[in-house]
């Protein structure tokens, strides 16, 4: 399969903020596509860059380390990170390598709410 077939990325730009949606798997194979998407997201020079996990049925070490990769690229642009939709494991993971504390975190329907605000 292809790494387009494997994780599906939407994302909205609105103001200075990005919403990023992954769906799908991200691990090896998908890693360089939300690599991609980040970078292109990044271009527009937004303030906040959310990241909906919601749909992300899978996520192995490489998958951790693309957040990783990810959050220090937001982060050197002075950007802030959200994640939003964390499954349980997966924020468990995250909360158990540290990684997540540098991140901010929400519910989806907080995100969901917020994107609707933002968007009036």
């Amino acid at each position: 399969m292809r790494a387009d077939e494997l994780l599906q990325a939407h994302s909205l730009r609105y103001d200075d903020m990005v919403l990023l949606c992954l769906t799908g798997e991200l691990d090896l194979a998908t890693a360089p596509l939300v690599d991609q998407v980040v970078s292109t997201a990044l271009s527009c020079h937004p303030r906040h860059l959310y990241l909906d996990l919601t749909g992300l049925a899978f996520c192995d070490m490489t998958g951790l380390h693309t957040l990783r990769h990810l959050s220090e690229a937001v982060h050197a642009t002075g950007a802030h990170l959200y994640l939003a939709g964390l499954h349980p494991h997966l924020q468990r993971t995250l909360r158990l390598l540290k990684t997540a504390s540098s991140w901010g975190a929400m519910p989806c329907d907080d995100l969901c709410v917020l994107i609707m605000s933002e968007g009036r």
